[in-house]
């Protein structure tokens, strides 16, 4: 994992997400039921840096940016060392007790092999959650490094799970699993891997974690993080066709650029949109009280006029631009052609330009450059986090 390495203020975010305490890292199983957002999320409290005993924290909100801190959901027992990443699939809507989470068990002496665990809720308000079996294991004849992240979709008239893996030759994929019960799985190849589908000159990364499929109209976009040298780099989308259970990417975009945005889960909001949340690495308390954040949600759309280009653009839920609250700190600006503005807290600690089409942004003498940015281009300033928006990549700066 990476670890910050540039501090904030000791003035918490207002619309960044972040622990009560301790360390954060990925979003998990994003879910809309019942007039609010289910949100989970990797944990470590009391921890200044990441450590292997990760749980699973719980919060709620009505509008994904006003969050409500609940108990820890998931904390490893003495039968594993950490409750890793993973998602929720809700089979019947009409009943909570239908949920499951299936996440990454890992234990020593090998936690990049991870194994797939069940936990069922046992109550309404998913407040707690009782643990299963192991359900599924690294498969047999894979020559695997990594092998994490689970996360199920619905496919035709069975389930589908999608597991991020790293082959030891250094190749990226992404497994899959299948099921007609939930319960028992059967493995069925590899959906997306560098060897299927060619990132040109995109960083492809050793392994692919957090792997996501979405659909916008009639096309399939699949999200990977890039991990490689035992660090978290990048976060990818490709576009293309998902049938058979394989991915067929025709085009892969970088979606994150510098050392902020990894990790992100889809999901889809109140009014059904195609969304993605991000963990913010490299922000946190001067005092220690809390490490990491969680990014705004952003919406996902296909460009009509550059063929399969995903688009981002900040929620609506997300104060508008032209925002500048000064109780709470946050200002949105979107900048125009030729425009500079400054960034930060301290309104000098970072710096965001936009000039023929390249966006660059400076903090803490780290300079970040995005070029093709097709705007609108939307600079996010909340406390100690910086969010910019290309138009079809984020920049996520820590001042």
């Amino acid at each position: 994992m990476n670890l910050p390495t540039r501090l904030g203020t000791s003035v918490r975010p207002a619309v960044h997400f972040t622990a009560p305490d301790g360390w954060l890292n990925d979003p998990l199983a994003v879910t809309w039921r019942n007039g609010r957002y289910e949100l989970f999320y990797q944990t470590v409290p009391g921890a200044r840096a990441w450590n292997p005993r990760c749980r699973w924290g719980h919060a709620t909100s009505p509008d994904l940016i006003t969050w409500t801190h609940h108990p820890i959901a998931l904390e490893p027992g003495d039968d594993e060392l950490g409750c890793w990443s993973g998602g929720l699939v809700l089979p019947d809507p009409a009943s909570a007790l239908s949920a499951r989470i299936y996440y990454t068990s890992v234990d020593r002496p090998d936690i990049d092999l991870g194994a797939v665990r069940l936990a069922r809720p046992a109550d309404d308000g998913w407040q707690r959650w009782d643990k299963g079996d192991i359900i599924v294991t690294p498969p047999a004849g894979e020559d695997l490094r990594v092998f994490r992240d689970p996360v199920v979709v619905r496919d035709g008239d069975r389930w589908r799970m999608l597991v991020g893996a790293g082959y030891r030759d250094g190749t990226p994929a992404v497994l899959t699993f299948v099921s007609d019960d939930l319960e028992e799985w059967t493995y069925d190849g590899v959906l997306a891997s560098t060897r299927t589908s060619p990132t040109g000159p995109l960083p492809s990364g050793e392994a692919w974690e957090c792997p996501q499929l979405l659909q916008i109209g009639d096309q399939h976009v699949l999200i990977v993080s890039t991990w490689r040298d035992g660090t978290t780099h990048d976060v990818l989308a490709g576009v293309g066709t998902f049938e058979d259970g394989r991915m067929r990417v025709r085009r892969w975009q970088q979606l994150t650029y510098g050392a902020g945005h990894y990790a992100a889960t889809g999901f889809l909001d109140a009014e059904g949109e195609p969304c993605l949340l991000f963990w913010i690495r490299e922000v946190a308390d001067v005092d220690g009280n809390w490490t990491g954040a969680l990014s705004v949600p952003y919406r996902l759309s296909l460009d009509n006029a550059i063929t399969d280009l995903v688009r981002l653009t900040p929620h609506p839920a997300v104060p508008a631009p032209g925002a500048d609250d000064r109780r709470t700190g946050v200002r949105h600006l979107l900048l125009a052609d030729g425009e500079t503005t400054p960034a930060g807290h301290d309104h000098s600690s970072a710096e965001v330009r936009y000039e023929g089409r390249t966006v660059t942004a400076t903090s803490c003498g780290t300079q970040t450059v995005v070029h093709d940015a097709p705007g609108p281009v939307h600079v996010l300033i909340d406390g100690p986090v910086v969010e910019v928006c290309t138009g079809t990549a984020l920049i996520g700066l820590a001042t």
